[in-house]
Order: C-alpha cells, then sequence, then structure tokens
C-alpha cells in the first residue's frame, strides 16, 4: 500500500533569532531561548517516515543557525529520507562563520539553500558574494523562483520580504484572532504550503503549532475567543483516514484559517523593511550561551 504524499514539512529548529521582524509568523520576535537537539528532532521524524512519503523538508527558525545541531540535521534528514529535497532558510546574518554548510547542504544532495533578507547588512553582503563567488552557479527559474543553480544541482536563491503578515489582532498581551472567512485569509497566507512539525505532531502551518505556546506565554489573554483555533495538531498514531484528510487539505484553506488576518486587516499588513530591527548585542550573547547549554526546550 503506498503511502500517503506530503509535498513539504518544516521543522523549527529554534525559535531564537537575532533579529526582530514585527509580524514574524513564528513568533520570534519575541526573546526566546534553547533549541531542539537532533536526537529529539530525529524522534519526530522517524515516527512518520513509515506514514507518509514527504517529498521536502524545510529547515527553519528563529534562525537555524542557532542551533548547534544543524549539520546533524542537515545529515541526518538525507540518511532518513534519501529523496527528499532539503531546504534550508537562514536570514544569513552567521552564515559567514558557518560556511561549510554551504559545501554540507551541497554535497548531501537535492538541497534548496536560501536566505531571507531583511536587513542591509555589509557582513550579510559579503557573504552573498562569498556564496556567488564560490561555486560555479548557473541562474534558473523554478515554479517563479529565480535561483541559481550548481554543478551538483544544489540551488541557492536570495528572498526579499517587504510585507509581513502579523497572524493576530492587537498587541501579545491582549492578541485576539481576527475571525475571518477562511477563504479570504487564506488568499494571503504566507504559509499556505507549510505543515510544521513540531513536538512529534504535525500542524497545519506554524502559526496553528505555535500559538498555543504564545499565548501561555502571555498568560492565556483572551482565551475564550481563541479556543476555537486551539488545534491539537496531528499524531504519528492517527487514523489513515485522519491522515489522508490532512494530506488532502494541503494548500487548500480550512476552517482555522479564520483566525488570521486578510486583504483587508491594514493593521495585520507589516512593512516589513521599515520595523525590522537587530536584537540586542547583550541579549544574543545570553542566547547563544544558553542555547550551547539547553537541554532542548524553546
Amino acid at each position: 500500500m503506498n503511502k500517503p504524499s506530503l509535498e513539504f514539512l518544516e521543522i523549527m529548529l529554534t525559535s531564537a533569532c537575532n533579529l526582530s521582524c514585527h509580524g514574524c509568523t513564528t513568533f520570534s520576535d519575541l526573546k526566546h531561548q534553547g533549541y531542539v537537539p537532533w536526537s529529539q528532532g530525529k524522534s519526530w521524524l522517524e515516527a512518520w517516515v513509515p506514514r507518509l512519503d514527504i517529498q521536502a523538508v524545510g529547515i527553519i527558525g528563529g534562525e537555524p543557525l542557532m542551533n548547534p545541531h544543524i549539520r546533524d540535521y542537515i545529515q541526518g534528514i538525507r540518511d532518513l529520507l534519501p529523496n527528499a529535497q532539503i531546504r534550508m532558510v537562514t536570514n544569513g546574518l552567521l552564515l559567514n562563520k558557518h560556511f561549510d554548510l554551504v559545501d554540507l547542504l551541497d554535497s548531501v544532495g537535492n538541497a534548496v539553500l536560501k536566505i531571507s533578507y531583511h536587513v542591509d547588512d555589509p557582513g550579510l553582503n559579503n557573504t552573498i558574494e562569498r556564496i556567488m563567488q564560490y561555486k560555479p552557479w548557473t541562474p534558473i527559474t523554478e515554479f517563479g523562483i529565480n535561483r541559481f543553480v550548481s554543478p551538483s544541482g544544489m540551488r541557492f536563491q536570495i528572498a526579499r520580504p517587504v510585507q509581513f503578515v502579523k497572524t493576530f489582532k492587537n498587541e501579545y498581551e491582549n492578541m485576539m484572532p481576527h475571525n475571518n472567512n477562511p477563504a479570504r485569509s487564506f488568499e494571503i497566507c504566507v504559509q499556505k504550503r507549510c505543515p510544521m512539525l513540531l513536538d512529534g505532531k504535525i500542524w497545519k502551518c506554524g502559526t496553528l503549532a505555535l500559538t498555543p505556546r504564545i499565548l501561555q506565554r502571555m498568560g492565556s489573554p483572551n482565551i475564550d475567543s481563541w479556543l476555537p483555533y486551539i488545534d491539537p495538531g496531528l499524531t504519528a498514531d492517527c487514523s489513515d483516514k485522519e491522515l489522508q484528510a490532512f494530506v488532502d487539505n494541503f494548500g487548500k484553506p480550512n476552517r482555522i484559517c479564520a483566525q488570521c488576518p486578510s486583504a483587508d486587516d491594514a493593521e495585520s499588513l507589516i512593512n516589513h523593511r521599515s520595523t525590522v530591527t537587530f536584537k540586542t548585542k547583550s541579549y544574543l550573547t545570553k542566547s547563544i550561551n544558553y542555547e550551547v547549554d539547553s537541554t532542548g526546550n524553546m
């Protein structure tokens, strides 16, 4: 019997980030510490390999390069899923210190390195130039995306987002769902095809997976309004019917999409480049040290 096929699945390695981007869909504009060690991420993924044909795996954060197990993730995912594409998304600010990752992604095959360019930083620009000079890249366009491909087939791309879509109303301390028409919200969703694997469960998107954690952290503001959107996630021992229903809904709106904004919610459409800031150096030093010593709690 063939396994259901899932086009894409994201694994969030850490919520910590060196940038604060207003409207971040993984809530990494807040200060976070901790990371998911590969041993834990591996156990999550191993539980799903027998159930799903996973075509591509996204490695995301926060900033994934703040997880010291990043290399284990890249090699480990390749070992578990020999045919899946591996996509690593980073803001690139730490990539010059971890430049061997470019070679690792190239060597494991069928990989994409995506720099999400948020700030005009000289060091980041130098890193991009270093990448471009490191290999004989050929420009290509795939799925409407401009990329570069290495002789071995690795992809490199740079995304420059200009608008972020904040997934809730008000500020964190008084956060509220939008209660929109789900289809209207889905029209502008930036996570249309981005289910997330977290705590061994799969959610339709990172917003569903992470919102309960943020609500708890903020003292459960307006919790009665949020209850219709608290999704338990799909466990690896779910029924075949439940799994097929999840796969069939990939890339489509769902009732739970109503929590997010539509194009009419102007206050939730963020001018990204004018609101992104660096987190303080004192915080970053503390965060990085903590992550090295972390037991995996985010």
